[in-house]
């Protein structure tokens, strides 16, 4: 005799990635799914899964809980995001600086990592650009 939570399990396996962006699932299976993103560290996909559980009005408590850990995480992550920004910032400014100095006293060159550093600063400003159109969309919920 197979168990409940094995059959659904199988079921969930074969038929549940199919339906789940069409909501016929039960609320509490997207806050386990959102849950389960937000372990992954895949905030845009817990943002869709609490999007698409929005609907229901039981475990409005777990859902609003479930909306308030993503926002804390998204605020955690701006800030890392902005403090990573200070620093780079920080970086580039002091080798602007240090490009005046008589480089070949020390025998390398301060503007190789200048473009690292404007790579970097980039994605960092896009990444946390990015967390704060999650945080938005969390809000309009």
């Amino acid at each position: 005799m197979i168990g409940l939570g094995i059959l659904i399990r199988i079921v969930k396996a074969f038929v549940g990635k199919p339906l789940e962006n069409t909501g016929l699932f039960p609320t509490r299976y997207y806050l386990q799914e959102a849950l389960r993103s937000l372990d992954q560290d895949n905030i845009g996909e817990a943002v869709k899964f609490l999007k698409i559980s929005k609907g229901a009005l039981l475990d409005r408590s777990r859902w609003k809980l479930v909306r308030q850990l993503i926002l804390f995480r998204c605020r955690v992550l701006r800030e890392r995001h902005g403090k990573r920004i200070g620093y780079i910032e920080g970086r580039i400014e002091k080798l602007k600086n240090q490009q005046k100095l008589p480089w070949r006293w020390f025998r390398k060159r301060p503007t190789d990592r200048l473009t690292q550093y404007q790579d970097t600063l980039a994605l960092e400003k896009e990444a946390r650009l990015l967390l704060e159109g999650y945080e938005r969309a969390l809000k309009d919920l």
